[in-house]
């Protein structure tokens, strides 16, 4: 591995980003780099993913790697940096232009040396941002095809000394999902309201409602977070006559979440059937808890421990959706951080940069990983 090549790829991905759903360009370029390399096997999957095999010279456990590959819709503000985006209002703010570069780090080593045992299949996932990404996949036919035994991915987390390793056993990152509920009632003259149906009442009501739901009994919890109201038009003469309540759900697992969706589903019914009102729902962007498997997490530690790398137990996981989650419902498995530095910017933060110093340490984990795992 040639480090300096390797962050001239991660400046690239950085000038260049692209947002959930729309990775055409991080595609075709991360795909001419891979095709070079000689793998085994390589796919498009989801549209804008990238599937890579390199099979084992001998009969082993099949593991999966996964690296996410989508920006976010935020104008980067870091003046200081000379591959700064060149797309406005688009930023690599989570590090994905990072963990794409880890992982084709990891297909360089590969390239050169074939896994001793077992296949390695290394995901260039799309969409991690919105939910989506990881459910694509896990529909695509070529995905589907592929004989899994363990799946294992990182992120790059702020706060964290730089290359200190984070992991716990059970819900590493939280369930989510942002539930809306459309009230709709019928307009009036705003003199005459009453004969209209109003649902301002009813979103007043469900929201204080739904915050009854925040739950803290560590490791359990259930957080409610109202992130967006609508009601009516701005013409001061009309009563409204529907709105709209946007609440983002989290919990420590998928089963809690289920039933906090369905609670608040019962209240919005009620007071809507209490105000003469009609109601429906929709559900964005969702995310399945990350539950790390104790078998995947102690290959983990002994990875890190046999590359003399610093690491630490969480005693409670992290509260921000992850849609890794996906692979780790359906394979055992499990995902882990490295440290970015105790000051790097805050992930999503208009100035957050991925510290390149990382990178090497993150692909000897995975290689490593891969080793410990048969």
């Amino acid at each position: 591995m040639i480090m300096e090549n390797l962050t001239a790829v991660r400046h690239y991905l950085h000038q260049h980003p692209e947002v959930s759903q729309q990775e055409y360009n991080t595609q075709s370029y991360l795909f001419g780099l891979l095709q070079k390399l000689n793998p085994d096997k390589i796919d498009k999957v989801a549209q804008t993913g990238i599937l890579v095999t390199f099979y084992g010279e001998q009969p082993g456990k099949s593991i999966l790697f996964r690296a996410d590959m989508d920006a976010l819709p935020i104008q980067e503000t870091n003046t200081d940096i000379i591959y700064k985006s060149i797309i406005p209002g688009v930023s690599h703010k989570c590090g994905h232009d990072g963990h794409s570069t880890i992982m084709y780090g990891v297909a360089q080593f590969f390239a050169a040396k074939k896994p001793l045992k077992g296949n390695v299949y290394l995901l260039f996932q799309p969409a991690e941002e919105n939910g989506w990404g990881a459910r694509n996949v896990a529909l695509d036919p070529v995905f589907k095809s592929l004989d899994i035994d363990m799946v294992f991915a990182l992120h790059n987390l702020p706060g964290f000394k730089k290359h200190k390793i984070v992991c716990k056993t059970g819900s590493f990152t939280s369930s989510v999902v942002s539930l809306a509920a459309y009230f709709k009632g019928y307009t009036a003259h705003a003199a005459e309201p009453w004969n209209g149906r109003n649902p301002a009442a009813a979103i007043s009501k469900y929201t204080l409602k739904a915050l009854d739901l925040n739950e803290e009994n560590k490791p359990a919890y259930v957080t409610v977070t109202p992130v967006y109201t609508q009601l009516g038009e701005m013409a001061y003469g009309v009563s409204a006559g529907e709105g709209s309540v946007h609440l983002t759900i989290r919990a420590d697992n998928n089963q809690r979440l289920d039933d906090a969706i369905s609670t608040a589903k019962v209240f919005a019914q009620k007071i809507a059937e209490e105000e003469g009102l009609e109601v429906s729902f929709r559900m964005i962007e969702p995310f399945e808890s990350n539950q790390n498997d104790h078998n995947a997490v102690d290959i983990i530690n002994s990875a890190a421990d046999e590359l003399e790398l610093e690491r630490e137990t969480l005693a409670q996981g992290f509260r921000f959706g992850e849609d890794f989650g996906v692979f780790t419902n359906l394979f055992p498995g499990a995902m882990f951080g490295v440290g970015s530095g105790e000051d790097c910017k805050p992930l999503h933060h208009p100035e957050y940069d991925y510290p390149d110093e990382i990178t090497e340490t993150a692909i000897k984990m995975f290689i490593e990983i891969q080793r410990k795992a048969q």
